[in-house]
């Protein structure tokens, strides 16, 4: 704007630095207001994502004491030749701490069939010259494979193979040679006993590849029949369709690699995992303490230095808030009550030994200062003693932790607390930001209308200086003005 950069131009005045102090000064009267509400807002909603943050990760480290989580058992084998393994297995959270002697028999294993010695002399040879259809059956399992006239040993392989229907026959050629020629070689993966692999067929010409021919002979030999698995729990003979060993002791699924040698047999033991217990109510105690942290820091009061005017540490971001206060107190109600549906010798956080600091965090004292046992002593009691009783202090329907997971969800759920607070906030600044938007046309307009006036100013000073000069020089040139007068 040419008029801009030229105001005070004609007049020789300081109009245009006149005018920019009294812009500056209307612009500042104007944000600074606006300006300091954005700051508080803006604060406001990063410390609510601080706090759903901490609040989440508490919820998080929680949960891993929910249900049967808590009571995890641990598993340990030893097996009869380092370096090998002959049998894995699982304990859920209810099986009873034991150990077992595991001597392994058998293993279960699928059929397998060869065509006959010289049935073939290569992959190459047609199995049929006309068209057909071989049925494959291993217990409940069944699918069919077309065969086409000309079809070759190698393309009745590859499509057994292929078969999206193939529950798990693997087609194989061996090309011996010799007295032995080329042969088919199909073996099933279904196990256990009578689960044979059977083949059938609507095509005499396909007796050679079948167990069950339509003419009077049928082609192939079982080398192996499938079979169950065997194993010897503590002296007890237990069979299994599989190699897996589904609840054969309660609550353990046991499964087996290979035969264990004779007289040397694998050990199995089953205990109370305390060292996760352990390492997950440490994490929970932990997760509680850095939430207080969070909250002490976002709602902090400002601090001032000796002078009692320098600010020396600001205000935390929701202080003033109510929010996190009523959230705390809620929470620390229920961590402090007993709860419900556990054991009367283990039915609060106090009777496993942890209670709350005179800073509001959770702890495991080793003081006896207001008790004759420190909390440390009753922890590992209770660890010793009653250990399924803390997992249901914890985990059970009513428990601690489902009452503080519905708690915290009222929060952080969509349409939760949180979520109500940080729209609300939102449209706050939504408004602020058109409260800055008018102020900035407004501003505009202000500087314009300044602008405008002072540039008639202006040109009325110049016309009046040109209309000073004027007189001047036509009084100058009048006798007796201007020049002095000789004595």
């Amino acid at each position: 704007m040419s008029n801009i950069n030229f105001l005070g131009a004609a007049s020789g005045l300081p109009l245009n630095e006149l005018v920019t102090s009294f812009v500056d000064a209307e612009r500042e009267n104007r944000f600074s207001r606006i300006n300091k509400t954005k700051a508080t807002l803006d604060a406001s909603l990063s410390g609510m994502g601080k706090l759903k943050s901490a609040l989440s990760a508490f919820q998080d480290a929680a949960n891993k004491l929910s249900g049967d989580k808590f009571k995890q058992r641990s598993v340990t084998i030893n097996q009869p030749i380092e370096g090998k393994s002959f049998i894995e297995a699982t304990a859920s959270a209810t099986a009873s701490a034991s150990s077992f002697d595991i001597k392994v028999n058998q293993l279960a294993q699928g059929s397998r069939l060869e065509s006959a010695d010289l049935g073939y002399s290569s992959a190459d040879n047609v199995i049929a010259t006309s068209d057909g259809k071989l049925t494959f059956t291993a217990g409940s399992k069944s699918f069919d494979i077309e065969v086409t006239a000309g079809m070759t040993l190698e393309q009745l392989r590859l499509k057994i193979n292929d078969s999206g229907d193939n529950f798990g026959v693997n087609a194989n050629i061996i090309n011996a040679g010799g007295s032995v020629g080329t042969k088919l070689v199909l073996s099933s993966s279904v196990t256990g006993d009578g689960n044979d692999l059977v083949i059938s067929n609507d095509n005499a010409e396909l007796d050679a590849i079948s167990t069950q021919p339509t003419g009077p002979t049928a082609g192939l030999i079982a080398v192996q029949s499938a079979q169950n698995a065997i194993v010897e729990i503590d002296g007890i003979t237990a069979t299994s369709a599989s190699n897996t060993f589904t609840d054969v002791v309660q609550d353990i699924s046991l499964t087996v690699l290979q035969k264990t040698p004779d007289g040397n047999n694998a050990k199995l033991e089953v205990g109370v995992n305390k060292e996760t217990a352990k390492s997950n109510i440490k994490a929970f105690m932990d997760s509680y303490n850095q939430l207080v942290d969070q909250v002490n820091n976002l709602t902090k009061s400002r601090t001032l230095g000796a002078d009692g005017k320098t600010v020396t540490g600001n205000a935390g971001a929701l202080k003033g808030d109510p929010l996190p206060f009523n959230m705390m107190s809620q929470m620390r109600a229920i961590l402090g009550n007993t709860i419900g549906g556990s054991d009367d010798e283990m039915n609060s956080l106090y009777s496993l030994g942890i209670t709350f600091n005179k800073d509001g965090k959770l702890e495991i004292s080793t003081s006896t200062e207001y008790s004759e046992t420190s909390g440390q002593k009753r922890f590992d009691k209770a660890l010793d003693e009653n250990f399924d009783a803390i997992g249901k202090m914890f985990g059970n329907e009513s428990g601690l932790i489902n009452s503080l997971d519905t708690f915290i969800k009222g929060f952080n759920k969509s349409g939760g607390i949180f979520s109500s607070k940080e729209s609300s906030i939102n449209k706050q600044i939504a408004n602020n930001t058109k409260a800055s938007e008018a102020a900035s046309r407004y501003i505009e307009s202000f500087e314009k209308s300044l602008r405008s006036r002072y540039q008639a100013l202006d040109s009325l000073l110049a016309e009046m200086q040109r209309t000073q000069t004027n007189v001047t020089a036509a009084l100058t040139s009048l006798p007796g003005f201007g020049t002095n007068k000789k004595s």
